[in-house]
């Protein structure tokens, strides 16, 4: 199955590299531990590979020179996949979801952008950590088109809260042990590439609201050394109060604020 799922993943992603005069080079590599596909143009290249011990597959970047890929690899996008559990439907969603990081080239905006804090070490902010959590908990994915629908910027602690604890206190009340470790692998690998917001909400939010010391046990040691001790740290500002965050609803379009003003 890992060799079916790897080429529907690497199918969907060249398709859409393809049209735009990228190649697709043969890979071979000694790591047994790995499978990659690589994926070149004029000035970029991308890859797609797969950690059987870890089973994640990422996507990934980087800059070309004249002896070939810089190898400075930026990710792109991360997934579990794991071939006893996940089958066709699951690699079909993956590929969508690299297919449409790459739909269109990045272009450069005229808008200043904020400048990356040093301690910043991650770019996975809330909301793409919350679209991750879909794979442990699918119906998140409407409740995130609601909230992104409703306010803006995403309210990634809000919507923690008030959608992802309840969960997560439910699966570990469960004791579905594929899952609890499908959840655990998830929160290890986006509080590593997380943001500052991302991994206090991993930490101060989601683990901090887990609901009693036996479903506490059920995650710890499943859990990557890192997250643990950010948890155990986190766990002295459970209970103190965090300063809200501050959002703004979105605006009603001109047709929505005539009918409100016609039902007056």
């Amino acid at each position: 199955m890992t060799d079916n799922f790897f080429a529907i993943i690497n199918n969907k992603v060249f398709n859409t590299l393809e049209s735009r005069g990228y190649t697709k080079n043969k890979v071979e590599s000694d790591n047994d531990n790995e499978q990659a596909a690589l994926f070149t143009g004029e000035n970029d290249a991308y890859t797609v590979i797969y950690y059987r011990d870890v089973k994640h597959v990422v996507l990934r970047t980087c800059a070309m020179t004249e002896e070939g890929p810089d190898n400075e690899w930026k990710t792109l996008a991360t997934w579990m996949f794991d071939p006893a559990t996940d089958g066709e439907k699951q690699a079909e969603s993956i590929g969508n979801d690299f297919a449409s990081s790459l739909a269109a080239p990045i272009r450069k905006r005229a808008t200043p952008t904020k400048k990356k804090r040093k301690s910043d070490d991650g770019n996975a902010d809330p909301l793409f950590f919350s679209k991750r959590m879909v794979n442990v908990f699918p119906e998140l994915k409407y409740e995130i088109k609601d909230e992104q629908n409703g306010y803006s910027p995403f309210r990634g602690v809000t919507f923690a809260r008030k959608f992802i604890v309840p969960k997560v206190n439910a699966l570990l009340s469960s004791g579905n042990v594929a899952d609890i470790q499908k959840m655990a692998n998830i929160l290890s690998a986006q509080y590593n590439a997380g943001d500052l917001d991302t991994r206090s909400i991993i930490t101060m939010v989601v683990l901090n609201s887990i609901d009693n010391e036996q479903n506490e046990e059920k995650l710890r040691d499943k859990l990557s050394e890192d997250l643990v001790r950010a948890w155990q740290f986190g766990k002295g500002f459970k209970g103190k109060k965090v300063k809200p965050e501050k959002f703004k609803p979105k605006k009603k379009t001109m047709a929505e604020r005539l009918a409100g003003a016609d039902g007056k």
